[in-house]
């Protein structure tokens, strides 16, 4: 079939899916004896009575697989993967090319040996190596009970948090979070506080993708994490309930339930969260003026508690219209209340002279938040050959109501005087986010293929801040430290990408898309108006090569974009203490980035991955000081490049049959230059981290797992932030025929990650000391019942817009 032919049969079952049926192939799944996936195993199909092979496949990353039907014979299937024995199915005879047969879910056996009292299991990997990707499992790990979706990615591989609890992949900042393939559209803050209510216990895997192709949102100039959440798909019902509590210095829980419910066509699925959640954290500031000024220093001193009640619920449907295609849709609400409160005692004075004026700040904020989110979908196979179509529809409602009121009592040493001052905060931010998007898989034979997708999205953000003089809304409203905002976005994006298998030995895919950015911010109260409108092409470029069976070398060159969020084109002075504020800057243009990797496998479990990376305009915090009052002016603003030189080593050890390490080593040279008026501020500095997993098998079936994490300086911006390290340790113990699991955990056992940072900048040096008190323990258990065998996969489609805003 001609490739126009095929491309006007998409094209009609876009419209009308419901006309195409699956006919001539042999079709399953396989899942192990949990009932988790079995991606890239091998099917071979083999001919009786002499057991020859006459063609084969491997499974998807849901662990399904699709073929033709063999000529007229007598068959069998056999199935084989690393860590498993091999599974044949039943003979059956074809007796055409119509022949079809669907073998349902097919259960493999882990290979097993016995070591004095120890049962030992073929282990397989907590990180793999894929097609432009590194995957992390988590589901069912000891460290995933009871922890948070931000918890458990931030001690990825190569993933850090800087001093703002922004994720940082591989030492870079710029990196995009996205939810069973698609991008949110969040702001860092947002984000954080999405992934902060997502339990961990939900996510099947971690996808750290590098070097996006052209089918991925051009956002994200350090790469994307995906997180690919559970999904289960069986007929009856089938479901868990959990729960547990970590101590802490204040003490959080959380419990929940995953039901799902399959008849015929009809698969359902409901989960409930509830949680308490939030943080405490300490820190220490130390902030002396270098130039002429009432002061020479400001020490001050913090505390910080917020608490969150937060539930969240998530429901969805999928309806197979026949066995080709599949239509649903998926909803998603979150919502939490926050009491937080933030303390601290600060004192300025002059050297050789002592303290001449003290602030003690009683600080408290109320804030309310709630994220709403809806998609319909479409997937479509077109025929037996990989000819697919998806379509997506999403709908986000973002709103965050809060409360902020600031008492300050001034000591003034020399007057021996006293005086005190009330402040309030109210600052309200409203999202609406709208996309739409279709992809469409061509091949053209079994070597080659194309990818088309095209989408829209239209983004409203309305933000209003309100600040008053008193101790609520009946003071006076300060019109100076007030203001209203609002930013519209539109993004229409086209793509094409072609793959072609040119040889044994060779695989290339060549991708390109265009991003078209229509963009106005609106300020009424300082009378801004802000207008963008700019078209970039991505290139993307891989090239694989396969030197031999177990050495495999991937080149890949890609360009990239990072748009600010809309919460930093927010020109907001927004008060934090007398002498601190934050403002947003809606001149920010967005970072382009071009990235050169290299990335080489060996055995197919020991990688080396060599990147380099340059980003014109790219953003970091670019902190000032008002020389007539010494207030610091935090904001964030385009330097003029900054480039970064990276080098990501994995090699999995095996010390003991029962005892399997997996070690991250990463280095990574990043130099900015920063524009002051002064001249420019360069900061250089060579990243380093080493991680190390340990999964132990205990006798009497129990598991234990350590993870030790140590970070060197980390480069951001005229800031440098200090190592640091960590251990935790998980014991998981299953009982009721690994029905139910109990799992023990400590974090930070050695109260060792806390965060040092350092700056210089004109007006003033920077040092701040803080820690989040990650040290606890938390006890969890799980609790999974069922009546049928599962067959677990996971959806995957894109969205991009959310992360920049704030929420999933």
């Amino acid at each position: 079939m001609k490739l126009y032919q095929k491309f006007l049969i998409g094209l009609a079952s876009f419209i009308s899916p419901f006309l195409w049926a699956q006919e001539g192939s042999l079709n399953g799944s396989l899942q192990d004896q949990k009932e988790e996936t079995i991606p890239f195993a091998t099917v071979a199909v083999m001919k009786l009575p002499d057991s020859t092979v006459v063609t084969g496949t491997t499974t998807e990353l849901d662990g399904s697989f699709i073929m033709e039907t063999p000529e007229k014979g007598e068959f069998l299937l056999r199935f084989s993967a690393i860590g498993f024995e091999s599974t044949f199915t039943e003979p059956f005879k074809v007796g055409g090319k119509n022949f079809g047969k669907n073998f349902g879910v097919i259960t493999m056996n882990e290979a097993v040996t016995m070591l004095n009292e120890v049962m030992v299991q073929a282990w397989k990997p907590r990180i793999e190596l894929e097609a432009g990707k590194m995957v992390v499992k988590v589901e069912g790990t000891a460290m995933a009970a009871g922890s948070s979706a931000f918890e458990i990615i931030s001690k990825s591989p190569g993933i850090s948090v800087d001093q703002n609890g922004n994720l940082l992949l591989n030492g870079k900042s710029g990196s995009k979070i996205m939810i069973n393939g698609r991008l949110t559209y969040l702001s860092a803050d947002q984000l954080k506080i999405m992934l902060e209510t997502m339990p961990a216990e939900n996510i099947q895997n971690i996808e750290l993708i590098h070097n996006p192709s052209a089918k991925y949102d051009a956002e994200g100039s350090a790469g994307i994490i995906n997180i690919v959440l559970r999904e289960e798909v069986a007929q009856g019902l089938n479901g868990s309930v959990y729960g547990g509590m970590e101590f802490n210095r204040e003490n959080w829980y959380n419990l929940g339930t995953n039901l799902n419910y399959s008849v015929g066509k009809w698969n359902t699925y409901f989960s409930a969260d509830l949680s308490k959640r939030g943080f405490t954290r300490t820190n220490e500031i130390t902030r002396t003026y270098t130039y002429d000024f009432d002061y020479d220093y400001l020490n001050q001193t913090g505390d910080q508690l917020e608490k969150k009640w937060v539930p969240s619920f998530q429901t969805g449907a999928d309806y197979k219209l026949n066995e080709n295609h599949r239509i649903g849709f998926s909803a998603n609400y979150s919502y939490y209340n926050e009491d937080g409160k933030w303390d601290t005692e600060t004192a300025l004075g002059v050297f050789g002279t002592g303290d001449l004026q003290t602030i003690s700040a009683k600080n408290s904020s109320d804030e309310d938040y709630s994220n709403a989110r809806l998609n319909f979908h479409y997937e479509g196979k077109l025929d037996t050959v990989g000819t697919r179509i998806t379509a997506n529809l999403d709908y986000v409602q973002l709103s965050k109501n809060l409360d902020s009121r600031f008492m300050n009592n001034y000591y003034f040493v020399s007057e021996d005087r006293s005086d005190q001052e009330n402040l309030f905060n109210r600052s309200i931010s409203d999202y609406e986010i709208f996309a739409a998007q279709a992809d469409l898989e061509l091949p053209i034979n079994k070597k080659s293929g194309l990818s088309f997708g095209i989408k829209g999205s239209k983004v409203i953000s309305d933000s209003d801040l309100k600040f008053y003089l008193g101790q609520d809304t009946s003071g006076p409203l300060d019109n100076t430290r007030s203001n209203s905002f609002t930013y519209e976005e539109e993004i229409y994006a086209a793509y094409a990408s072609y793959s072609n298998k040119l040889s044994d030995r060779w695989d290339l895919q060549l991708g390109l898309r265009a991003e078209k950015t229509l963009g106005k911010g609106i300020s009424p109260t300082m009378g801004q108006v802000k207008e963008v409108d700019y078209l970039d092409l991505f290139p993307n470029v891989q090239l694989s090569q396969k030197v031999s069976e177990n050495y495999k070398i991937q080149y890949a060159y890609s360009k990239r974009i990072n748009r600010p969020s809309y919460s930093r084109l927010n020109p907001f002075l927004f008060y934090l203490d007398p002498y601190t504020y934050i403002v947003g800057n809606p001149d920010l243009e967005p970072e382009i980035t071009s990235s050169f990797g290299l990335t080489q496998s060996l055995f197919g479990k020991y990688m080396l991955m060599l990147n380099y990376s340059k980003t014109d305009g790219a953003t970091a915090e670019y902190p000032r000081t008002d020389m007539e009052t010494g207030q610091a002016i935090l904001t964030t603003a385009n330097t003029d490049h900054m480039e970064s030189f990276s080098a990501t080593l994995l090699v999995p050890v095996k010390l003991a049959s029962f005892w399997n390490v997996e070690n991250t080593v990463i280095f990574n040279q990043t130099n900015f230059d920063i524009p002051y008026e002064e001249g420019t501020i360069e900061n250089d500095n060579l990243f380093y981290s080493f991680q190390s997993n340990h999964r132990i098998n205990l006798p009497w079936d129990m598991k234990l797992e350590l993870n030790g994490n140590y970070m060197g300086p980390v480069a951001y911006g005229v800031a440098t932030i200090g190592d640091r390290w960590n251990i935790d340790a998980g014991l998981k113990k299953t009982f009721l025929d690994d029905r139910l699991d109990l799992t023990l955990k400590a974090t930070d056992i050695f109260r060792s990650a806390q965060i040092d940072v350092k700056s210089e900048y004109p007006g003033s040096t920077f040092k701040l000391n803080q820690y989040f008190y990650d040290r606890g323990f938390s006890i969890n258990l799980r609790y999974r019942f069922k009546n049928s065998k599962n067959e677990r996969q996971s959806r995957q489609n894109s969205l991009e817009e959310l992360s920049r805003a704030g929420g999933q």
